[in-house]
């Protein structure tokens, strides 16, 4: 199992949020992909956005896109997206125009293994002014 990365999100607040990470040396295919977006970690309750895995293009959710292999190993690109109203309906910080910083992390099953966080960090929802 490799060691939890870190990785800062910022999503634009007027537009849907869509990104892709590559894992180098992961095979994830079959693999099942569960992502939170939170208040602060290990926050009570219901995440503000709660994601899982999805094959369809334009689907909020994680997907992988495909493996391909560098060097003799694995890299698994794998997407996000968050649909444009519910980056839209993320909290807004007390001041109004300032960017707002939750956190997430995504969790992923691999085919006959134990899942395990893989990445984490801040999810930084960025102002903006066109809406």
């Amino acid at each position: 199992m490799p060691s939890t990365g870190r990785r800062d999100l910022v999503a634009n607040r007027w537009e849907p949020f869509v990104h892709t990470i590559d894992f180098e040396g992961l095979d994830l295919t079959g693999a099942a992909f569960k992502l939170q977006v939170r208040l602060y970690p290990d926050a009570p309750g219901a995440p503000l956005v709660d994601l899982a895995t999805v094959g369809s293009a334009g689907t909020q959710g994680v997907r992988l896109l495909g493996v391909e292999t560098g060097a003799g190993l694995p890299i698994s690109h794998v997407s996000i997206r968050i649909n444009e109203p519910v980056v839209e309906g993320l909290p807004s910080p007390a001041e109004i125009g300032r960017d707002t910083d939750l956190y997430y992390d995504l969790q992923i099953t691999p085919v006959g293994s134990d899942k395990f966080r893989v990445i984490e960090g801040k999810f930084t929802v960025h102002a903006g002014v066109t809406q």
